[in-house]
C-alpha cells in the first residue's frame, strides 16, 4: 500500500553515468509501478553539463517508456519537512513493451546471457567506489585512520539503515588516502544485481550526504594536486559452483583467454569505462591506477590486478578475483560491465593466450621492453580514446544504435570542456558526480 508524504522516482542511468526519471506523487504510484512511465529517448544522450549533442540520433522524435525493476527498489527518507521517496530502477523500452536498442541495462542482460550461453560461465562482481565528502570541517584527514572513519561514521550508517532496508548491504565504508575521501565496497552479486544496488547505493550516498548539510562527490579529478577518485569493478568466473579465476595464484585455462581480450581491446574498453573529459587527468603512471595495458599479481599499478587471495591445498584460489581498475563513477555502470563481457568474450572467441604475469610497475621497464611484453599505454585524453576503433568495437559489443548514441555524448563531452581551464570544469562536473 502506498502512503501519504510519499513519491516515487522512476529512474535510469543515462550514457553519461547520470541517474534521470520522473517522480510520482502517492497516489499514482501503484499505477507507475504497474504501467510505467514515459520518457524521450533523446534525454539519454544529455550530457553532464545539461548539454545535448547535436548529432545524438533521436532529436525530438519517438517515445520510450521506463519499466520499473520492483527487485531494484529502495527508500529514502524525507529531507526536513519534505517527503520520503522511493527510488525504483527501471529499462527502457519500446511503447509496444518491445526491447529498445538503447537501453543499457538490458545490453547488460544480454551480455550475461550470451556469456553463459557460448561458454557456460557465469559471473560474480562487486564494486569499490572513493568519493569526497566536502563540509566535513575535518582540518586533518588522517588516512585509513579510526579519526577519519569517526567522523564519517553518521553518513555510514545513516547509508548502510537505507540499503539494509531495501535487502543488501555493503562489505565496508572507509577513510581512504586523499582529503576527506573515503570507500565504499559493496559484496559480490550477478552482474546486473551488482549495477543495480552500485546505483542505489551512490545515490544514497549523495541524498544521505545532503540530509546532513554534506556533499558527496564522486568526481575522477577533482584537482590536478588532489588524488583521484576511481571505481574498482573486482569479477570472478565461474563455471556452476566452482570459481574458475585463478589456479596457484595465477589465471586459469578458463580465465585467461577472457582477460587477454580485455588487454587486446583495452584501448576500446577505455571510452566505455572512464567517461568523462576530467576522468583522464587521473589516469597516470604511479598513481596506482593502470595507466598500461597489463594484468599482474596483486600489481596495483597494472590496467587489471589479480587479486588470488588464500590459495586452497590443492592450489585452487577458491575467493580470487580480478580487479578492473581503469573506471570511474563518470561511466554507465551497466555499459562498463557490458563492455568488460564482451571484450572477454572475444579473448575467448579468438583463444588468446595468456597475458604474461606483469610483476613490476610497467613504466619502470623500457620502450623495448614494454613492446616486447605487448604492454602498451592508455590513451591520455578523452578525445584520443575515441578511435575510429574503438567506436567499432562498440557497435559490436553494444549495436549500433547504442554505441552511436554513445559516442556522441562522449564526442560533446569534448566540445563542452574546451572552453573551461581543469578546475572550472572539475568545479561543475564536482556538482553532477
Amino acid at each position: 500500500m502506498t502512503q501519504r508524504g510519499h513519491f516515487l522516482f522512476l529512474g535510469h542511468q543515462d550514457l553519461s553515468g547520470i541517474l534521470r526519471g520522473r517522480s510520482v506523487p502517492a497516489a499514482r504510484i501503484d499505477e507507475a509501478m504497474a504501467n510505467g512511465l514515459p520518457w524521450v529517448p533523446a534525454n539519454i544522450t544529455i550530457g553532464a553539463l545539461n548539454g545535448l549533442p547535436p548529432d545524438n540520433g533521436f532529436g525530438p522524435m519517438g517515445e520510450i517508456r521506463f519499466i520499473p525493476d520492483a527487485t531494484a527498489r529502495l527508500t529514502l527518507g524525507g529531507h526536513a519537512d519534505g517527503p520520503a521517496f522511493d527510488l525504483v530502477l527501471c529499462d527502457a523500452r519500446q511503447m509496444d513493451g518491445r526491447d529498445w536498442s538503447c537501453c543499457p541495462r538490458t545490453a547488460l542482460k544480454s551480455a550475461v546471457r550470451d556469456l553463459h550461453a557460448a561458454t557456460g560461465l557465469t559471473m560474480k562482481v562487486a564494486f569499490e567506489h572513493e568519493f569526497t565528502v566536502h563540509g566535513l570541517n575535518q582540518p586533518n584527514h588522517i588516512a585509513f585512520s579510526l579519526s577519519a572513519g569517526r567522523v564519517v561514521a553518521p553518513l555510514g550508517q545513516r547509508v548502510l539503515d537505507v540499503v539494509e532496508r531495501a535487502g543488501f548491504t555493503l562489505e565496508q565504508f572507509q577513510a581512504e588516502y586523499g582529503q576527506s575521501q573515503f570507500e565504499i565496497s559493496s559484496v559480490p552479486a550477478d552482474p546486473l544485481t551488482a549495477a543495480d544496488r552500485t546505483v542505489l547505493t551512490l545515490e544514497t550516498i549523495r541524498d544521505t550526504a545532503r540530509s546532513l548539510g554534506l556533499r558527496a562527490s564522486f568526481l575522477p579529478k577533482p584537482a590536478l594536486d588532489d588524488v583521484g577518485n576511481g571505481v574498482h569493478i573486482h569479477f570472478s568466473l565461474w563455471e556452476k559452483d566452482k570459481n574458475v579465476t585463478a589456479q596457484m595464484d595465477w589465471l586459469t585455462e578458463r580465465s585467461a583467454p577472457f582477460v587477454a581480450g580485455l588487454v587486446a581491446h583495452a584501448e576500446s574498453l577505455l571510452p566505455l569505462t572512464i567517461a568523462s573529459a576530467n576522468s583522464y587527468a587521473r589516469i597516470k603512471p604511479h598513481a596506482w591506477v593502470g595507466a598500461y595495458t597489463c594484468v599482474g599479481t596483486r600489481n596495483r599499478e597494472a590496467m587489471i590486478r589479480l587479486v588470488p587471495r588464500a590459495a586452497a591445498a590443492d592450489g585452487a584460489n577458491p575467493n580470487a578475483s580480478l580487479e578492473y581498475r581503469v573506471t570511474d563513477a563518470t561511466a554507465n555502470v551497466y555499459l562498463a560491465l557490458t563492455a568488460i563481457i564482451r571484450a572477454g568474450l572475444a579473448g575467448i572467441a579468438g583463444k588468446h593466450p595468456a597475458p604474461p604475469n606483469v610483476q613490476q610497475d610497467p613504466d619502470s621497464f623500457s620502450p623495448d621492453e614494454r613492446r616486447a611484453l605487448g604492454i602498451r599505454a592508455l590513451p591520455a585524453t578523452l578525445e584520443s580514446a575515441l578511435t575510429p576503433q574503438a567506436q567499432a568495437d562498440a557497435s559490436r559489443w553494444l549495436g549500433p544504435d547504442l554505441a552511436a548514441a554513445y559516442f556522441s555524448c562522449r564526442r560533446n563531452d569534448v566540445v563542452e570542456a574546451a572552453p573551461h581551464t581543469f578546475d572550472a570544469l572539475a568545479s561543475k562536473l564536482s556538482l553532477v558526480y
